[in-house]
């Protein structure tokens, strides 16, 4: 596989107790600095409630893996890595995942993902 070029974290959500029997969401890293291809797919912005909301969708391509064999919808992607960003330009991304594909057997994974960005608009 060709174009490995970046590096992404990629997290899983743990659902526990805490003291007062609330639950407490938490996220662990299933990999993390792992090469990957990145590939944007699609944009959309619009208003909603005086907001302006705006998705893009991404691809990322990342070689098979045991640790990644049950990667699904319920994890997510953080871009650049977090070490990786060096400046609050490079501020790591979170991409939540909408699909994982086998490519070839064993070969590869196809991560389908999302994210929202959010800014309330000022009215004058």
């Amino acid at each position: 596989m060709r174009g490995l070029d970046r590096k992404i974290d990629i997290e899983r959500r743990t659902v526990t107790l805490d003291d007062f029997g609330q639950e407490v969401e938490t996220w662990t890293k299933v990999v993390t600095r792992r090469s990957a291809n990145m590939r944007p797919i699609s944009g959309d912005e619009r208003i909603v409630a005086l907001q302006w909301v705006a998705m893009q969708q991404v691809e990322f391509r990342v070689r098979w893996s045991d640790a990644l064999a049950d990667l699904n919808p319920l994890d997510r992607v953080i871009y650049p890595a977090s070490s990786d960003a060096e400046s609050p330009a490079t501020d790591p991304k979170t991409y939540e995942i909408i699909l994982v594909n086998e490519l070839g057997r064993r070969e590869a994974l196809q991560i389908i993902t999302a994210r929202r960005a959010e800014r309330i608009e000022e009215t004058a």
